[in-house]
This record gives structure tokens, C-alpha cells and sequence, in this order.
């Protein structure tokens, strides 16, 4: 899977002086301005929050939590928790050691042809180079990752937007470009799907020998997923009001200090 990513952004680089990529380039940069906007204080400190990478902190400990439901053999946790933390290594090295000092694509709030015309928060700029996006090639990893381990669609459809939640941050960060996303989601899956295909089998090999009914069970429906949902929805909804809050709180002090001035 890994390769056939490899291969395809070392064509992507040959191509990369036809007219095809340069119109593909302009094509990238009009929708970069069409989505990145100004939505005021609290959808700002909103996305700024869900790109942040502590949002993942509850997603995880309810992942931790959720080994405990129901009698399961005791390596699925194990397996489980090694081949995310492969996951996330692997698609951060690639996109951010491999794919954005080889292509050296400039962010577009670095570009001098679009950086101007963009929406920041918090004056973040980010680093250089943003192609692709790492922030989208982990999330996306994680979701092909842990998508064929869960119980129910409804947790699979949630992890999938706030997957797409998070990659969209970046865009109205104004730190990437759609097609940065684009990159960095086809680099996190193949990554994902890569390494839970590699556990599966490793998984299944470790306990043949021990038991072969277990293993022809493999890692599936090893999880109650519902935790990673509620975790997922909790934590959305909470940096919702929060910064819906903050807003509106601010609004009254500002207020409350000019009817003190006059």
C-alpha cells in the first residue's frame, strides 16, 4: 500500500511541470479561497480547537477504556494499540520527512500569491512547506486503521467526519491547500489499511499456535465502539460551546466596558 503511495507522488513530481498540474494548481488555490473564510470569533477559536492535536487525548482514553467491555483475548488490546501508534508514526514520517521536503511546496500562508488574500486565526501561520497535509494523512490513518475493527456503522460514519472535520481545519486555518488534504488523506489510509491488513495477519499468526479458533476471530469487532463515538460527539460538541461561549461572553465585556466609558 505504502509503495503504491510512494509511486504515485513520484509520478505526481514528473508531472508536476505539464500544464495539467499548473491548471490543477490554480484549480487548488480558487477553492482554497472559496473555503477558507472569515467566520467570526467563535467559529475561529471552533476550528482552531479541532485542529489541535489534544482534541485526539479523549478519543484515546475512551479507545482505552473500551478493552475493558466484554472477555476478549488479552493481545487484541496490544495489537490494537502497537499498530495505531505504527499508524500515526508512519503517515507523520512520510508526509512530513519524505513527501513535504522532497515536493517543497510552499503552505499557502507562505505562498506571496495567495497568503494575502487568506484568513488566519491567531496569527498561525504554521511551517514552510504543507505538501501534504500531516494533520490529515494521521487522521485519515486512523480511520482505515480502526473503521474495520469497530462494532457499528453509525461509529465508523462519526470517526469518518470528525476525520473530515479535523483535514477541513486546516484549510480554514489557511495553512493547506484542498489538495494538500487530498494528499495527506491518500498517504494516512493507504498508511492505516497498510498496517491493520500487517496486524490482522501477524495477530492471527501469534495465535495459531496457540489456539486456532481464536485466530481464524482475527482483531474484528474487538472494541465497543460506542465509547470512541460518545468521546468523538463529547468532545466536538463541547469545544462548540465553548467557543460559542467564550464569544458571547466577550461581546458582554466589551459592552459592559463602553457603557462604563460613557
Amino acid at each position: 500500500m505504502v509503495a503504491v503511495c510512494v509511486c504515485f507522488f513520484t509520478a505526481l513530481d514528473l508531472l508536476s511541470a505539464t500544464p495539467l498540474i499548473g491548471t490543477l494548481d490554480k484549480l487548488d488555490k480558487a477553492v482554497m479561497q472559496a473555503l477558507n473564510f472569515d467566520g467570526g470569533f467563535a467559529l475561529d477559536q471552533f476550528w482552531f480547537a479541532v485542529s489541535a492535536k489534544t482534541v485526539w487525548i479523549p478519543i484515546a482514553a475512551a479507545l482505552l477504556i473500551s478493552f475493558s467491555y466484554g472477555k476478549q483475548d488479552v493481545l487484541i488490546p496490544v495489537f490494537i494499540v502497537v499498530g495505531l501508534a505504527l499508524t500515526v508514526t508512519l503517515a507523520d514520517q512520510i508526509s512530513s520527512s519524505l513527501i513535504k521536503p522532497y515536493f517543497t511546496r510552499f503552505r499557502p500562508s507562505h505562498n506571496e500569491e495567495i497568503c494575502d488574500l487568506l484568513h488566519y486565526v491567531n496569527n498561525y501561520k504554521s511551517g514552510k512547506y504543507g505538501f501534504v497535509s500531516s494533520h490529515a494523512a494521521n487522521a485519515f490513518g486512523v480511520l482505515a486503521f480502526l473503521a474495520p475493527f469497530m462494532r457499528h456503522k453509525i461509529s465508523v460514519v462519526v470517526l469518518a467526519v470528525w476525520t473530515c472535520m479535523v483535514s477541513y481545519s486546516r484549510i480554514y486555518l489557511g495553512v493547506h491547500y484542498p489538495g494538500d488534504i487530498i494528499g495527506g488523506a491518500l498517504v494516512g489510509f493507504t498508511s492505516g489499511l497498510g498496517v491493520q491488513i500487517a496486524m490482522q495477519w501477524l495477530y492471527m499468526k501469534v495465535r495459531s499456535k496457540c489456539n486456532k479458533q481464536s485466530a481464524t476471530n482475527g482483531l474484528t469487532q474487538s472494541f465497543n465502539s460506542n465509547y470512541i463515538t460518545t468521546a468523538i460527539i463529547g468532545t466536538a460538541v463541547y469545544i462548540l460551546l465553548y467557543s460559542f461561549g467564550q464569544s458571547t461572553m466577550l461581546t458582554n465585556i466589551t459592552s459592559a466596558y463602553i457603557t462604563m466609558l460613557y
